[in-house]
């Protein structure tokens, strides 16, 4: 990967608490590896994420929302809003004006920027547009492991299970 920013979309980091053994490692390979590296998510994405954690218990939400928060801020993920020239191309695109709004949004900016984008989104992973710009977990043989603090809390928040199915993604 270059200098160029990576995108995180709300599948790579609900992934992280995935029910699927190898999307778990793919996010947590990322995300433990990566604490400093200051990766983009847009407001939709987070509010995606949101929205499925707000549908779980309260028990599951207070467990996993200090992981989240701690886990925002350590890593100092870059919150983003649209360009106008992220949508005219959402909406100009031969293949993103056949997706969910969201998601052509989100290819747009990762385009837009030369960027790169982490999902687990299969729909985002087959576009022609992003072969190339997709963030790849290379060795996720190793038990991923946060530093003592965050690791603490992600322990914890494995309350939640992301099956996917949760609000719709």
């Amino acid at each position: 990967m270059t200098d160029s920013p990576l995108f995180i979309d709300a599948s790579f980091f609900l992934g992280m608490h995935d029910s699927d053994e190898l999307r778990r490692r793919r996010s947590l390979t990322y995300f433990t590896r990566h604490l400093a590296a200051r990766p983009r998510m847009n407001y939709e994405q987070i509010g995606i994420c949101d929205a499925v954690i707000w549908l779980q218990s309260r028990e599951a939400q207070d467990l996993y929302y200090p992981f989240m928060d701690r886990l925002h801020s350590d890593m100092a993920i870059q919150r983003e809003g649209y360009r106008y020239d992220e949508i005219q191309l959402a909406l100009s695109h031969r293949e993103l004006n056949a997706l969910a709004p969201e998601q052509a949004l989100l290819v747009a900016q990762v385009l837009q920027s030369q960027g790169w984008l982490a999902t687990h989104d299969p729909v985002l992973a087959a576009l022609q547009c992003l072969q190339g710009r997709l963030w790849q977990a290379g060795d996720t043989l190793q038990q991923p492991h946060f530093p003592d603090g965050l690791q603490t809390l992600y322990e914890a928040s494995r309350a939640f299970t992301y099956t996917g199915r949760q609000a719709g993604i």
